[in-house]
């Protein structure tokens, strides 16, 4: 998983410059502090949706593997239910 600084690198390289407004009102170069605050804002979503994302990848992972150790027993998920093992 990336860093938030690398992130940041990669937006700034990809987005150099940043302009607000619309087609009806124009446009505006947003100022560097503007500028800074919007990669900022950027980076932080993305590292958190980044890491949201890989933490939902390792539970499938291992919802996964325990399915799997469960069917080479023999057992099923109910079977533990009935042996109070279920966990839910």
């Amino acid at each position: 998983m990336k860093t938030k600084e690398q992130i940041i690198a990669e937006l700034k390289a990809e987005y150099p410059t940043l302009k607000d407004g619309s087609e009806e009102i124009g446009y505006r170069q947003l100022t560097d502090a503007e500028y800074q605050d919007t990669i900022e804002r950027w980076a932080v979503w993305i590292f958190y949706q980044e890491k949201l994302e890989a933490e939902v990848a390792e539970s499938l992972t291992k919802k996964a593997a325990a399915q799997a150790k469960l069917e080479a027993l023999g057992l099923t998920t109910d079977d533990l239910e009935a042996l109070g093992l279920g966990g839910n």
